[in-house]
């Protein structure tokens, strides 16, 4: 993988486009090239009764667990083991499991599991970010990113860019790698209710 000051020019306009495309609250159609509404009226829709969770299985959970704790300050919510049996008749591992539940601040819950199975060839570590096809990363959406920064550079965390990138006006984000290299991403908005207005409805009050 190249350093990074020698990807930075071609990174920059790579984010640009692709955090532009993600994170304006419009997509497009296929096929009409039109922008639809994100937040527009949907003919069905999942009943969700709490925040998603995504899962990352681990080669060294333990050591994971100690960046997602120890760095990024999440919280454990449990740590539990699976039975062979559950497990395989589950189709999630034939000798049984490790689950730990992590919490972020705002509630979601991240899921670190580890088995006894010998891992797969992992994934490369590529040149691109979008490059990683399937779940590629995690945002986290922060309040403080020159904090977050700090403390990122504190616990020799491996940070994808020299320093966090303005992508649009009132807009930063910053790739960084966990200890098994899964892409982890941080973003700060200058007004996070225009970003997520669904979360401060409370705005019109005032």
């Amino acid at each position: 993988m190249a350093g990074p000051g020698e990807l930075n020019l071609d990174r920059r306009t790579f984010l640009k486009s692709a955090a532009v495309a993600g994170a304006s609250g419009m997509v497009l159609d296929a096929e009409e090239k039109k922008p639809m509404e994100a937040h527009g009226p949907q003919p069905w829709s999942l009943k969700m009764v709490a925040p998603i969770e995504p899962a990352i299985v681990c080669s060294d959970l333990d050591r994971m667990l100690d960046f997602y704790t120890g760095v990024l300050g999440l919280k454990k919510v449990s740590d539990a083991e699976a039975t062979p049996e559950m497990s395989k008749e589950f189709r999630a591992a034939p000798d049984g499991f490790r689950i730990v539940r992590l919490q972020t601040p705002y509630g979601e819950r991240i899921k670190l599991v580890q088995t006894k199975m010998r891992p797969v060839k992992k994934q490369p570590l590529t040149e691109w970010t979008f490059e990683r096809h399937g779940i590629s990363y995690i945002t986290f959406v922060i309040a403080d990113m020159k904090e977050m920064v700090a403390r990122l550079n504190e616990c020799k965390v491996r940070l994808v860019l020299d320093e966090p990138l303005e992508v649009r006006k009132g807009f930063v984000a910053l790739f960084v790698l966990d200890p098994e290299e899964n892409y982890v991403e941080f973003v700060e908005y200058q007004d996070i209710a225009s970003y997520r207005p669904d979360l401060f409805k409370w705005r019109q009050f005032f």
